[in-house]
């Protein structure tokens, strides 16, 4: 029972995760239209990237190792 508890709480997780990458990047579009820099326009995507990355990888990682548990 522990198992199925713990995948779905890394699905929600992956589609929170889905929904606020989503969100921001329609934030940094917004936000990128009066930054006059364009490496800090790049950077804003680039870090957003690596976040949601990271977060999207550690859940599938814990879907996929509790999925070989079950």
């Amino acid at each position: 029972m522990a198992y199925v508890l713990l995948i779905i709480a890394s699905l929600i997780g992956i589609a929170v995760s889905v929904f606020y990458l989503y969100k921001n990047i329609v934030r940094i579009r917004e936000k990128n239209k009066s930054e006059p820099k364009a490496y800090k326009r790049a950077s804003n995507y680039i870090l957003t990237g690596l976040w949601y990355g990271y977060l999207l990888v550690f859940f599938v990682g814990v879907t996929v190792n509790n999925l070989g548990n079950w």
